[in-house]
């Protein structure tokens, strides 16, 4: 059985979506806390707790919108991974990339992946994959080719503990 796969994978629609949601609820919070319908707390108070509100929801968003990658996953048959990243302004193919390793805490559920990959240097990339960033074959075959690397590696680690 081989399991090499390649992948692109576009940020997700769905998490954006939750994201944009997110920061408008901490918006409406802050203007909630801000005109005081809730509570009796100073104004100065209110006014500290709606700025950290807009804050928080202002870094979240501008973050995301300025971190987004398009990311290419290659799996070979023997299980090394190949990744490549082309951040999400940009046009053009995702280059070369760089041979990275799944580390064992990556989280692999069959509605999200959310996997961190380490290079030879340690650095560490954390790519989180929704059933609406790759196409549902692509999911299913990185969630199955992931899957089969991590008790590989499983395996491995159990015949040298046992020492054979």
């Amino acid at each position: 059985m081989s399991i090499a796969v390649s992948a692109v994978v576009q940020q997700s629609r769905c998490l954006a979506g939750l994201l944009v949601l997110m920061c408008a609820t901490l918006f409406l919070i802050a203007a909630v806390l801000l005109f005081g319908l809730v509570g009796d707390l100073s104004l100065t108070v209110r006014s500290l707790l709606a700025v950290l509100c807009v804050a928080c929801g202002s870094y979240v968003f501008f973050r995301t919108l300025r971190n987004g990658k398009i990311y290419k996953i290659q799996i070979s048959g023997n299980g090394q991974i190949r990744l490549a990243g082309l951040p999400a302004g940009e046009r053009g193919e995702p280059g070369e990339g760089e041979l990275v390793e799944l580390l064992p805490d990556s989280t692999l559920w069959p509605g999200l992946l959310l996997l961190r990959l380490q290079n030879a240097v340690r650095q560490t990339h954390n790519v989180v994959i929704l059933p609406d960033s790759v196409t549902p074959d692509s999911y299913r075959a990185l969630l199955v080719a992931c899957r089969w690397i991590v008790m590989r590696h499983a395996d491995a680690d159990k015949q040298r503990i046992s020492g054979i």
